[in-house]
């Protein structure tokens, strides 16, 4: 997964596109532990990727969340 399809993916959920930047923390982003559920549901049954919500909370940043997203859909 690209950075651009995260991204647009986060702003579905009805985050901020301006605050969604690969160096952006977790929380900045606003990416609290209930959206970051909500992105591990949609990943999974929309996108058939299986990344752990554990995996997901322990990620410091955008770009860490979209590294950890691309290597789970390498494995799919």
């Amino acid at each position: 997964m690209t950075f651009d399809e995260l991204k647009t993916l986060l702003v579905q959920l009805g985050l901020d596109p301006a605050d969604i930047t690969p160096e952006a923390g977790r929380e900045e982003a606003g990416l609290d532990s209930l959206l970051l559920t909500e992105l591990a549901l949609v990943l999974r049954k929309e996108r058939g990727v299986p990344v752990p919500e554990e995996e997901l909370y322990a990620a410091p940043t955008v770009a860490a969340i979209e590294e950890l997203v691309s290597r789970y859909a390498e494995v799919v």
